[in-house]
């Protein structure tokens, strides 16, 4: 998992890394990606993710969906890790 969470195989979301590959056809969405374009995550830690990006002015329009989502990825495990830390 991207997020560093145990996960089961019916909870993973994928975070598009990138939505070159996402077309929407014939009335619905749908993604051509690389496997190597989504990062497998748990889907708490997927939404906390599209948070962060969302609410930073840098990352959520000056920086490439990719760019973003790593950065964002690195907020989020080194918080994660933090929160494990605590009593």
């Amino acid at each position: 998992m991207a997020c560093g969470r145990p996960a089961t195989s019916t909870e993973v979301e994928l975070h598009h890394l990138d939505y070159a590959g996402v077309r929407f056809s014939a009335g619905t969405w749908r993604a051509f990606e690389r496997h190597d374009d989504l990062a497998p995550m748990h889907p708490h830690c997927h939404e906390l993710l599209h948070r962060i990006i969302e609410r930073d002015r840098v990352l959520s329009h000056h920086r490439s969906r990719r760019v973003a989502s790593a950065i964002a990825l690195g907020i989020l495990r080194t918080k994660l890790h933090a929160a494990k830390e605590l009593p």
